[in-house]
């Protein structure tokens, strides 16, 4: 059992979604997800829902997904929604609200968020649309979310406290990965960081500390450089038994992903 569960690069927040823990502390340095993890805490379900859906028709939003290939002989109207969203996007970066801020995303690349150096919302206009699973999601976050045991911090992982864990405490870590850049982390996760966070892992399994670790496998050989001094084996093995604190249902969302990625460093320590 699971006493008090840490996601420390928060994200979707979607392995805490579905991890059982007595309570729930959901890091992260980004203020904009900060801001949609407070969406969810201070607004219900059908106040998201219908903002989302009162927007789709003021602005004439699409309500269909409107990739070029589904759509020949339509381009026209996908013109309109462009300019429908560059609408939106406008209004929204004039009149900053949350509940926009999300409802832009829907419609976005990607539907993504990325802001400029001015604090604008700067995304291109995407190929999505709202839908009845995004609906179901939004239900998920609230009901999560809404719950007086879960916590959100704005912190980074080199300023988190050990001493306060115990070994019934469980840190899940799911990092940018190095040497990428998607649009939440374009200033990169460089190998300064890299290192850091694996003496952060170094610390955590000599406290007996149960945590996983989630990470590209172009990341393995800046581990085999940090941790050159130690049982590689032994330690990367522990690490994978770590995950069967997961529920089944997380296990099977993210497990042959994570085995990818361990069992890369596995092999090279061999």
């Amino acid at each position: 059992d699971i006493d008090c569960m840490f996601e420390l690069f928060g994200g979707s927040a979607i392995v805490s979604m579905n991890t059982n823990a007595n309570k729930y502390f959901i890091y992260d340095i980004n203020p904009h997800l900060i801001e949609l993890y407070k969406l969810f805490k201070e607004h219900t379900e059908d106040e998201i829902i219908n903002h989302v859906n009162s927007r789709i028709e003021e602005y004439k939003l699409p309500k269909i997904r409107t990739k070029r290939n589904m759509l020949i002989g339509r381009e026209k109207e996908i013109e309109e929604y462009k300019k429908s969203y560059m609408k939106f996007r406008e209004y929204y970066n004039t009149h900053k609200n949350t509940l926009d801020f999300y409802t832009l995303m829907f419609f976005s690349f990607s539907q993504q968020f990325r802001f400029n150096n001015n604090g604008k919302f700067n995304m291109p206009f995407g190929n999505d649309c709202f839908t009845e699973t995004n609906e179901q999601y939004i239900r998920n976050g609230c009901k999560f979310f809404n719950n007086e045991n879960v916590q959100i911090i704005k912190d980074d992982f080199r300023n988190f406290n050990i001493d306060l864990l115990s070994d019934k405490d469980f840190v899940y870590l799911d990092p940018p990965y190095f040497n990428t850049t998607p649009t939440y982390n374009e200033g990169g996760w460089l190998m300064k960081d890299e290192m850091e966070l694996l003496k952060f892992c170094d610390e955590l399994n000599n406290r007996n500390i149960k945590f996983a670790l989630i990470f590209f496998t172009a990341s393995a050989s800046i581990f085999m450089v940090c941790h050159k001094d130690t049982n590689k084996r032994a330690y990367n093995n522990a690490r994978l038994r770590r995950l069967d604190l997961l529920d089944d249902k997380v296990v099977e969302l993210y497990f042959g992903y994570i085995v990818c990625a361990f069992v890369a460093v596995v092999g090279m320590a061999v």
